[in-house]
Order: C-alpha cells, then sequence, then structure tokens
C-alpha cells in the first residue's frame, strides 16, 4: 500500500475509536460507506483516505459531528517525505484537537512521549492541568496513562519553582502512587526541542505529534525523532527515575512549608 501522511492515519485511528466507544460494528460503518469490511479497516488503519463525504457520515452516525471538519483536513494531507521536514505538517488547530490525539492514542500499539516542559496531559492532576492551562484533562474521555505507553521527563519539569508547591507536591505525589511502571525522569536538560513529542505506532506506520496549548502538530515520519526518544529513554533507569521522583516531591513539599511559613 502507498506511503499515507501521518495526519491521516491520525484521522483513521480517531475514527475507529469512535466507531468503538459507539459499540458500532465494522460492517455496520462499511454498509454506511457501501464499501467492503476490509476497505473500512484500511481506511482506520490509515493505509488508505476516507472521502469527505465517508468522514461526514461517520461523525454523524458515531455522533461526533463537530470532528468531521478537523478529520476531513487531515484525511487528505499529501503524503510527506520521509525527511522530517516540518514544512509537510499537518495542523489540527481545531477544537477538541487534544481529545482527537487522545483517540488516536488509545488505538495505538505503543505510545512514547518525551516532555521539556510540562508533566504530560495523561499524567496531569486535575489541578496541575488547570494552573498550566491544559485543555485536555477537562474532557470526559481526556487520555490517561496506560499499559502501552511510556512517558520520558525532563528532571526540571518536577523541580520548577513557577508553579506553587501546594500544586506540584500533589501532582508528584500523584506519579508516585500511579500503577505505571514507564515514567522515567532524565536528569538535567534533555536535548530535545521545548514542549512534548508523542510517537504512536499505528498500523500503517508512525505518527509524530507535538500537541500544544492551541493546537497539534502532526509531523512527517522521520526516523531521527524516533531515534531521539530511544537515545532518552536509553540514559534513564525505574530505580535512578523514582529516586528523582522521590526528590523532587520532598523538595516541593519542602518548599511548601517555607511558602507557609512565609504567608
Amino acid at each position: 500500500m502507498a506511503l499515507t501522511h501521518p495526519a491521516v492515519r491520525a484521522a483513521g485511528g480517531y475514527l475507529r475509536d469512535a466507531r468503538e466507544r459507539r459499540y458500532v460494528l465494522p460492517e455496520q460503518a462499511a454498509a454506511l460507506l457501501a464499501v467492503s469490511e476490509e476497505t473500512l479497516l484500511a481506511m482506520e488503519a490509515g493505509h488508505t483516505r476516507i472521502t469527505s463525504d465517508g468522514i461526514s457520515r461517520l461523525c454523524h452516525f458515531y455522533r461526533c459531528p463537530e470532528d468531521a471538519q478537523a478529520l476531513r483536513t487531515l484525511a487528505h494531507t499529501l503524503a510527506a517525505p520521509d525527511d522530517g521536514d516540518v514544512a509537510g505538517a499537518a495542523r489540527d488547530w481545531t477544537e477538541g484537537h487534544h481529545r482527537r490525539l487522545a483517540g488516536c492514542a488509545r488505538q495505538a500499539r505503543e505510545v512514547r512521549w518525551l516532555s521539556t516542559a510540562l508533566i504530560p496531559p495523561p499524567l496531569q492532576t486535575p489541578e496541575y492541568a488547570r494552573v498550566v492551562g491544559c485543555p485536555s484533562f477537562a474532557l470526559p474521555d481526556a487520555p490517561l496513562p496506560s499499559p502501552h505507553a511510556v512517558y520520558v521527563l525532563d528532571e526540571r519539569i518536577l523541580l520548577t519553582d513557577r508553579i506553587v508547591p501546594e500544586v506540584m507536591a500533589p501532582q508528584l505525589r500523584y506519579l508516585l502512587g500511579l500503577d505505571v511502571g514507564e515514567v522515567r525522569v532524565v536528569p538535567g536538560r534533555i536535548a530535545a526541542p521545548r514542549g512534548h513529542l508523542v510517537e504512536l505506532s499505528m498500523p500503517a506506520g508512525p505518527v509524530f505529534a507535538r500537541p500544544e496549548h492551541d493546537g497539534v502538530l502532526y509531523l512527517p515520519a522521520d526516523r531521527r525523532l524516533s531515534a531521539l526518544i530511544s537515545d532518552t529513554w536509553d540514559l534513564t533507569t525505574p530505580a535512578a527515575s523514582r529516586e528523582l521522583l522521590v526528590y523532587a516531591a520532598q523538595e516541593q513539599l519542602g518548599r511548601g512549608y517555607v511558602h507557609a511559613g512565609a504567608v
């Protein structure tokens, strides 16, 4: 099959997630589009594009018509060269972009999340999300930690003094209490662009996304991005990561006592 743009794969993944959340069988959705079940599954996998009319009909059927315009834009992004050229990226700046990324992530075989500025939305407490202005956690189907997701965090995110200890300390306790063994912390500075980088292993190939406050940028496939996540992961160990989390939590608690005493 022809190589599709990662945005096409993301659109297909979200549509499959929307279908499954509505308990619609593949044959029912295929009948709606007058295509074979095999063709529908190829569309959901991102191997082939879905027509604009097909997206509109499926979104209406799945009761998510508000997603139709954004998915039409993503699904008709032209294939980009495998060179990491941001000029070939696709942008989802429409309201609901975090929800669509979360739906796509639920369909991924593996999710690798590298963060250098904020704690990833799937790991945020509601109060932390409110303070940093992240819209995704407030949604009913926000992304949550899962067994097929791994997270690599820059240590400076945990030791920040830009967020009051009363918010950071509970956030760090939450991370320590998660039944997720794949949260790693890199000591010092991660040699990566500021923000988030997410790699989703989708059926038709990898999807690289950069979620931001006002949208999600879907990047052309780039082996360098995958290598960046792998190389950074290799700098960590579970034991050292937990030690850094414990240290950061103690530091934030200490700042909290000082802050309370100063009031």
